[in-house]
C-alpha cells in the first residue's frame, strides 16, 4: 500500500505565490501576507509532500537506468547506473545490505559558527530524511529496511559503490498537523516504546546520527503546548545519546516574523536544554525555514544552536533567499535539513540536476553546510525509489543518484574523530 497526498487547491493572496511543498501529505489553505519586497515571490507553504497520482510513478521513471544529461562525479569510482544492477542492489537492500565498519558518533558542540566533535575537529554532517515513521514502518516496507538501505555500502546504482549515510532525519507527523498516518504519535502513547527508541537505536547500530524531526508546517503560535509537551517528554529520554540531535519545529510560517517564532523557539529550546544539556537543538526560521537571515544579529539564547534552512529549486533562483543564509552562516552553524528536486513535479520542487542539483551542491559545499536530502521514499515527494522495487531513480531529473553520489565522495571529509 503506498501513500497518495490529498492536495488541497489554496487561494492566496495576490502578492504571493501559493504552492505545494514535499514535507507531510497535503497543502491546506493558507492566509499568509507578504513580508518584505525581498521575499514578495517566495511566499511559499513549504512541507506539503505531493506523492505520485495514483496509477504508476512520475513521468520518466519507468526504469532506474541511465545518467542521460547528468555526469557522474570525479570521484574516483564509475559505479553502475541502474538498471539490473541497480534493482537488485536497491530492491533488496533492506535483506542483503554490506554491513560497514560502525563509524564514531561522540557529542557534538557548537563553536562560533561550526559543529564540532570532542577533539575539537569540524565535521559537516550529510544524510537523507525519511517519510514520517509510521507511514515508511507499514506502508514502505519499514523502517529497518529502509536504514539498511541508506547504510548499503555495496549499493552500486548510480556513480558510486554504496551509500554512505552520515545522519538520518526521523520524520514525526503530529496529529494535529494535518497528516494522518497508520502509526502516529500521540501524547501518552506507547509511540516512543514501540516506534522512535526502536528506530534510533537501530539507526545507532549502523553508526549514525539521528535528527528527530517535530514536523508541523504551520505558525508556532498554534502548537505551543502540543510542541512543549513532545520536547517535555522526549528531551530527557535521549538526553544521554549523543547521536540524537533536536529539530524543534520543522517549518514555521509566522507571516515571515522572526521575533514572533524566536519567542517559541525560545520556549522550547529551554524545556530541551532542562532535561538534555548536551544534544545539538536545530531551530526553525520563518516563511517555511527561508528567512534564516535574522538570526545573524538575535539569536535565540543557549549552547550547541543550529539555525536550519530549507531550499528546493524554486527557492534556488531567488538569490535573496541565498543571501539569507550567508548571512546566518557567517555567524552560526545553519543545516539545511530539506533540499531535493524532480523534474516535472509541482512548482516549488520541478528541477534538475544541472539547473538546480549542481549548482545548490557547489553552493553548501563552498559554504560548508550541513545537509539533509529530502526524502527516501518511493511514496513522497520527490521520490527517489523505484515504487515497484525500491531500485533507485537516477539521472538528470531525479535526485536519487546525485544524493548518493554526494555522500559517497563527502565520506571521509569532515567526520568525527575516532
Amino acid at each position: 500500500m503506498f501513500l497518495f497526498a490529498a492536495v488541497l487547491e489554496p487561494k492566496p493572496p495576490t502578492q504571493c505565490i501559493f504552492v505545494s511543498h514535499p514535507g507531510s501529505e497535503r497543502t491546506s489553505e493558507r492566509d499568509m501576507k507578504p513580508v518584505v519586497a525581498l521575499v514578495l515571490t517566495c511566499c511559499l507553504p513549504l512541507g506539503c509532500a505531493i506523492s505520485p497520482p495514483p496509477g504508476g510513478e512520475p513521468s520518466d521513471a519507468g526504469s532506474s537506468g541511465g545518467n542521460t544529461g547528468y555526469t557522474c562525479p570525479n570521484n574516483g569510482q564509475g559505479g553502475a547506473t541502474g538498471g539490473a544492477a541497480g534493482g537488485a542492489a536497491g530492491g533488496a537492500a533492506g535483506d542483503t545490505a554490506a554491513a560497514p565498519a560502525v563509524t564514531p558518533t561522540p557529542w557534538l558542540h557548537v563553536e562560533g559558527n561550526q559543529i564540532k566533535d570532542p577533539a575539537g575537529n569540524v565535521v559537516i554532517l550529510r544524510g537523507v530524511a525519511t517519510a514520517d515513521l509510521g507511514t515508511l514502518e507499514v506502508w514502505e516496507g519499514g523502517i529497518n529496511k529502509m536504514i539498511d538501505r541508506l547504510t548499503n555500502t555495496g549499493d552500486t546504482q548510480g556513480c558510486s559503490p554504496g551509500w554512505y549515510t552520515r545522519v538520518i532525519r526521523f520524520t514525526l507527523s503530529p496529529a494535529d498537523g494535518g497528516v494522518t498516518t497508520p502509526i502516529q504519535y500521540s501524547a501518552g502513547s506507547k509511540y516512543y516504546e514501540t516506534v522512535l527508541r526502536p528506530a534510533v537505536d537501530y539507526a545507532t547500530q549502523k553508526g549514525l546520527y539521528v535528527i528527530i524531526d517535530w514536523h508541523y508546517i504551520d505558525d508556532t503560535t498554534k502548537h505551543r503546548e502540543t510542541t512543549a509537551q513532545f520536547w517535555t517528554e522526549m528531551a530527557p529520554r535521549f538526553a544521554n545519546d549523543s547521536n540524537v540531535l533536536f529539530e524543534l519545529f520543522n517549518e514555521p510560517i509566522n507571516n515571515g516574523n522572526w521575533p514572533s517564532v524566536r519567542t517559541d523557539m525560545q520556549a522550547w529550546a529551554n524545556i530541551v536544554r532542562a532535561a538534555a544539556p548536551k544534544n545539538l537543538i536545530l531551530v526553525g526560521t520563518p516563511n517555511w525555514c527561508q528567512i534564516v537571515g535574522p538570526t545573524a544579529t538575535n539569536p535565540i539564547e543557549g549552547t550547541n544552536i543550529v539555525y536550519v534552512a530549507h531550499m528546493y529549486p524554486q527557492h534556488w533562483v531567488q538569490t535573496g533567499l541565498r543571501t539569507q543564509i550567508t548571512q546566518a552562516a557567517a555567524v552560526h552553524p545553519v543545516f539545511v535539513t530539506e533540499w531535493g528536486y524532480r523534474d516535472g513535479a509541482d512548482a516549488v520542487i520541478n528541477g534538475t540536476a544541472t539547473g538546480y542539483g549542481v549548482p545548490f551542491k557547489r553552493f553548501v559545499d563552498d559554504n560548508k553546510l550541513s545537509w539533509i536530502g529530502w526524502v527516501a521514499s518511493a511514496s513522497w515527494e520527490p521520490v527517489i525509489f523505484k515504487r515497484t522495487d525500491y531500485s533507485l531513480l537516477v539521472g538528470e531529473g531525479f535526485m536519487g543518484g546525485l544524493l548518493k553520489d554526494w555522500l559517497y565522495e563527502k565520506r571521509n571529509a569532515d567526520q568525527p574523530a575516532p
